[in-house]
């Protein structure tokens, strides 16, 4: 079969400024392809007055004649601004197509359009993804990926590889996305991966990116990627009164705090009936205890736990004067450069956290513990405050953003506070409480009571400034004017 490549540009839809892409037609047998070449053919500068309607109503052909495109020569034609370097690059976009073609004819072997995508797309387009991404993660080591970004990366390509071992990049497709994605949301009992809608969802922002890095490398054309039809599901989580704490329930768990009773012997010594008596009366161990101290402290300073524990007292501890209270009293801050971000961010400590840690110590300014074992104790804290919500550090976290919200912090501080560097992620925070919805609608209910009232009053205060006025000589009256003029 005769194979064939044409070029030509899309006239019947062109861009909002009146630009279009141009294409290369592949054909083969009854089988055609169309490859987008990344580059705009304008109109001609004396036809640009023309409006959407009656450029849509003009004929096909004349549609043509309107761009800097000559049909027969399947080049731009001189009037576009950068005609030579165009055509340059048409002629070379040919000549590897053809490349392509005179290579299967040489070798006997039936071409195909599948197959001459997979050419025409990069050579690196064939490499298999895992292989791809390898070279591409060990060669950016010392980049500006974190550690943890890495870890992601990777993790999602082991997953593609599990589901689909020698995938390639050019066999990333939209029937590949709707595979995975039902591979990913099926039950392990059943040969999946198990994840929830919001894990596949995630994971798939994740390939996208990928993708974007090969497409970015020049190894992956734009064009093919599925992700135009594919949509995301939208992992983005609205906050609810359950992800944070009103400020009646942090006092629960400060007045916890502050009753604990420290065992009479080491912990390891209490006998079976010593422990009952300890959990029947809800008091916290002295690990529970100091995992207390942790999230209370991430409550009033805003800090991840991750963050937290880092803190130094040489490293991050810093005082200055308090101009307010004399020479001898200091407000004391914290200043760290955030892990996740990188980002600086300074915390000026209220009394409730410096009372959380020593000022004086040299070290570490909190004692290190696994996030596994915080978490496993602050599910005991939940249970024996009785509290229904989850305790968690991003439940601390997001605890110090609304109380900062609802005691009346700018939300510009507030973004500094928690080291946001876009406005939009400081915006999730911003949810009303419970307390602060009623407070709100508290002001409105005594404003519009009292709009009658004040009407009236304003009425009468008028009336009587009237009558006073009245009563002044044409002296006085002259005196009252220019008191108004110089007062403005």
């Amino acid at each position: 079969m005769k194979a064939s490549i044409h070029f030509y540009i899309r006239s019947e839809r062109p861009n909002k400024d009146y630009t279009t892409k141009i294409y290369m037609l592949f054909s083969i047998g009854n089988q055609t392809t169309k490859i987008t070449l990344n580059k705009s053919v304008p109109v001609k500068k004396e036809f640009f007055n023309l409006s959407p309607t009656e450029f849509a109503n003009l004929s096909t052909a004349l549609r043509q004649e309107l761009f800097c495109w000559d049909t027969h020569k399947e080049k731009v034609t001189v009037h576009h601004p950068n005609h030579e370097k165009v055509n340059q690059f048409i002629d070379s976009e040919r000549k590897r197509a053809n490349d392509i073609i005179l290579k299967y004819e040489l070798m006997s072997k039936p071409l195909t359009v599948g197959l001459f995508r997979k050419e025409f797309c990069k050579p690196n387009g064939d490499k298999i993804l895992i292989d791809y991404f390898t070279e591409e993660f060990d060669n950016r080591r010392t980049g500006k990926w974190s550690a943890e970004t890495l870890k992601s990366y990777r993790s999602i390509i082991t997953k593609i590889n599990q589901f689909k071992p020698n995938l390639s990049l050019n066999d990333i497709d939209y029937k590949f996305l709707t595979e995975f994605e039902n591979y990913m949301l099926l039950p392990i009992s059943e040969g999946g991966c198990g994840n929830c809608e919001r894990t596949v969802g995630n994971n798939m922002k994740v390939l996208k990116t990928l993708l974007y890095i090969a497409i970015k490398n020049g190894d992956y054309l734009i064009e093919n990627s599925p992700f135009k039809d594919y949509k995301i599901q939208d992992t983005s989580k609205e906050l609810t009164t359950r992800d944070y704490l009103e400020p009646s329930e942090l006092q629960t768990l400060e007045r916890m705090f502050d009753n604990y009773k420290e065992p009479t012997k080491p912990i390891n010594k209490l006998s079976v009936e010593e422990w009952k008596e300890r959990e029947n009366n809800n008091l916290l161990t002295p690990g529970e205890h100091n995992t207390l101290r942790r999230f209370l402290f991430s409550c009033y300073t805003g800090l991840r736990f991750r963050d937290m524990i880092a803190l130094d007292a040489t490293k991050h501890l810093f005082k200055r004067n308090n101009a307010d209270l004399g020479s001898n009293n200091f407000l004391y801050y914290i200043e760290i450069q955030m892990h996740k971000t990188k980002g600086t961010v300074i915390v000026p400590l209220i009394d409730k956290a410096l009372k959380l840690i020593d000022v004086e110590k040299t070290g570490k300014l909190l004692d290190m513990i696994t996030n596994q074992k915080v978490n496993q104790h602050l599910k005991s804290i939940q249970k024996k405050s009785k509290l229904s919500k989850l305790l968690t550090f991003h439940v601390s976290r997001h605890s110090f953003a609304t109380i900062c919200f609802l005691y009346g912090i700018d939300e510009r501080v507030g973004q500094k506070l928690l080291g946001h560097r876009n406005r939009k992620f400081t915006e999730i925070y911003t949810h009303l409480s419970h307390n602060k919805i009623f407070d709100e609608m508290n002001k409105f209910n005594k404003g519009i009571n009292g709009l009658s009232t004040k009407s009236e009053n304003e009425k009468n205060g008028l009336n009587d400034l009237t009558n006073l006025l009245s009563g002044l000589s044409s002296e006085k009256l002259e005196q009252v004017k220019g008191i108004i003029r110089l007062l403005g």
